[in-house]
């Protein structure tokens, strides 16, 4: 299956603008003669959307995106991430979705299983967890979709589990060939080793490859390093992403490639995200100007 990752830099809030670049990302991916088009976590919305899921008219415009998306669709599938609403049951009334949109039409819904609440991330604040997930279909492939957070509970990986659930696992066992996850993971040191192992090491577990595509840009406190990553069924790495800049990965399932992963210092990793960072904040909120000071401390004991 030839598939695009299309490496986004959302803006929180900007509806429109997140709408734009997601088209933009899928007509790209037609021109390419991709079979699917995957973007990140909440991109009809931005990461973290926070308080702004508490304003309804915010959500029903963010469902009027998905749609809009969905009528702009043909043969090409696209993935993309929305704020989803429950019906019919107790609980926040919200969900961290995904849907697979193609000829017109949201063809599959997926929800997040595994709800984040803990450093950064407040995520049972406002969203209802799935209570399941399975398989579909896409062109001819049995398929596996997962959220961020839903590829983190490894239990070969991890001696600490927050869950109980290991849902890529579980998709795997119910008779997925190819695992997606779009994910809007942060960006701190180590967390780019980190990621790496702990996917590579589900890819070969599962035997499947593992295609995970995630947001880059800063938002506020937050920054995000894309860095999107593929992994052939045997946990090697085939294809990555840029680092801290919007990227477009075309790759073929049926013809991945074994590389070596990208080595940055730590130095530079560090410099990157600052920029992109500082840059983003004052692009999104719209500053014209900015005085800059900088206060370095430092002490013998600090180490990088």
């Amino acid at each position: 299956m030839k598939v695009a990752l299309a490496q986004l830099n959302t803006t929180v809030g900007d509806l429109v603008g997140n709408e734009a670049r997601v088209l933009a990302a899928y007509r790209r991916g037609v021109a390419a003669g991709v079979e699917l088009v995957v973007c990140p976590e909440l991109a009809t919305t931005g990461y973290p959307p926070r308080d702004l899921l508490l304003k309804p008219h915010f959500v029903t415009q963010n469902l009027a995106v998905l749609e809009r998306l969905a009528q702009a669709t043909g043969k090409v599938g696209l993935l993309v991430g929305f704020v989803g609403r429950t019906v019919g049951r107790p609980g926040r009334g919200l969900t961290n979705s995904v849907a697979l949109l193609q000829h017109g039409q949201i063809a599959e819904v997926r929800t997040k299983m595994l709800l984040p609440t803990y450093d950064v991330f407040d995520e049972d604040r406002y969203f209802d967890p799935a209570e399941g997930n399975e398989p579909f279909t896409f062109n001819g492939r049995r398929v596996g979709v997962t959220v961020c957070e839903d590829v983190w509970n490894d239990e070969d990986f991890w001696r600490d589990r927050r869950y109980r659930r290991n849902p890529a696992a579980d998709l795997a066992a119910a008779g997925a060939e190819l695992l997606f996850n779009v994910s809007a993971s942060p960006w701190h040191l180590g967390k780019n080793t980190t990621r790496r192992e702990m996917l590579a090491s589900l890819a070969a577990k599962t035997r499947c490859p593992l295609l995970y595509c995630n947001l880059v840009g800063g938002n506020d406190e937050l920054v995000f390093d894309g860095a999107s990553l593929v992994f052939d069924a045997q946990g090697r790495l085939a294809a990555q992403g840029a680092l801290f800049s919007e990227d477009f990965l075309v790759v073929d399932t049926a013809r991945l490639t074994p590389l070596a992963p990208p080595i940055v210092c730590d130095e530079e990793l560090a410099y990157r995200a600052l920029v992109l960072g500082l840059r983003d904040y004052l692009h999104k909120c719209g500053f014209q100007r900015a005085i800059g000071q900088l206060l370095i401390a430092h002490d013998r004991w600090s180490q990088w």
